[in-house]
């Protein structure tokens, strides 16, 4: 009888020590989320939809505090990140580049084509198992994903001369955000000029700057139509994205099935398809149309223009490699670089 009592027991002492467990996985987890942008950007608005679809899937379990440009600042925001002060970060990778410089390629000259292409190897491919290795061993946070941002092109101030061929850059005083962007102006024969977003206007309206690196809807964004009128494509920069990060504090205490919902979520491919339709359609495309209202002209380098532009500026990526070498991660650099410029140039053959 006592030995019935002592096996009934100890099956009674394990079911009680398997509550814990049931109920750790259970346990909802608020996390601190922080954009470095305001809130109802157009362009991380497929962010917000991230979160979302990520909350319903996990029922609960997982919710997120959102904060926008706080509780820390843009500079510190991945330091905060690796102490685990935040949870979640969405930033531009160039921020930091200081620390780590692997996520460069995000503004660098002929990177993309397409969004497709940007999605095949930065969110789904080989780039990013490049980058979570990279992140993960040098500011201990996992790389989520990438985010659909924007191609850069050039506008053109009112007050300055057109550009119709590649040599009608030289000379010409460039709005840029500095780092890469800088080098490749430099390299188009033109003087970079620093600015910030809120100063682009003023800059070009008093001829600081004859013309600058910048995206789309900016025209609108920075009432850019005002003070420009001309805007030349192809993209140098073909596909800007931002980065999703998470501490890898927080990672490491989710159960496996949330992990596994938060990266399937992240890298969708139907949100990508989605929101790049959108800022095709719905945001770049009335920009665009009431742009030419305006008097804006979209022009388009020819061919063999825009080919001397690309090569003028491949000199970048030389750039990046010796970066990302001066923080032990050259060998991932060159990778990076083969793959994406491979990708890009036999997509220009094809053309």
């Amino acid at each position: 009888m006592k030995r019935i009592f002592i096996v009934v027991a100890a099956i009674a002492l394990a079911a009680l020590a398997a509550v814990p467990a049931a109920t750790a996985q259970d346990k909802p987890f608020t996390l601190i989320y922080e954009s470095v942008y305001p809130k109802g950007h157009m362009r991380f608005l497929v962010v917000e939809e991230m979160l979302d679809r990520i909350e319903a899937g996990s029922k609960g379990r997982i919710k997120f505090d959102r904060h926008y440009g706080e509780p820390v600042s843009q500079k510190e925001a991945l330091s905060a990140l690796t102490r685990g002060a935040i949870d979640v970060l969405v930033a531009y990778p160039t921020y930091y580049d200081g620390k780590i410089a692997i996520g460069d390629w995000m503004q660098l000259p002929a990177n993309f084509r397409s969004w497709q292409d940007c999605w095949d190897l930065t969110v789904n491919g080989r780039v990013a198992e490049i980058m979570d290795r990279v992140y993960t061993k040098n500011a201990r946070v996992k790389y989520l994903a990438a985010t659909p941002v924007a191609p850069y092109n050039f506008q053109v101030a009112k007050k300055a001369k057109k550009i119709r061929t590649f040599e009608d850059f030289k000379g010409m005083k460039i709005r840029s955000a500095g780092g890469s962007a800088s080098i490749a102006i430099k390299a188009l024969g033109a003087s970079p000029v620093m600015t910030i977003g809120g100063e682009y206007y003023q800059a070009m309206q008093k001829g600081v700057v004859d013309a600058g690196l910048m995206t789309t809807y900016s025209l609108k964004q920075y009432r850019l139509w005002e003070v420009a009128d001309q805007v030349v494509d192809p993209p140098l920069v073909g596909y800007s994205v931002a980065f999703m990060w998470m501490s890898l504090k927080t990672w490491d205490k989710l159960p496996k099935d949330l992990q596994d919902l938060v990266i399937k979520t992240a890298r969708s491919k139907d949100l990508w398809e989605k929101w790049n339709r959108i800022y095709d359609k719905e945001q770049d495309g009335p920009i665009i149309a009431e742009a030419k209202k305006m008097g804006v002209e979209f022009f388009v380098l020819p061919e063999r223009e825009a080919e001397k532009m690309y090569k003028a500026t491949d000199s970048v990526w030389d750039w990046y490699v010796q970066e990302c070498e001066k923080q032990g991660a050259g060998a991932e650099a060159r990778e990076v670089r083969k793959l994406i410029q491979e990708r890009f140039h036999a997509k220009g053959k094809k053309k």
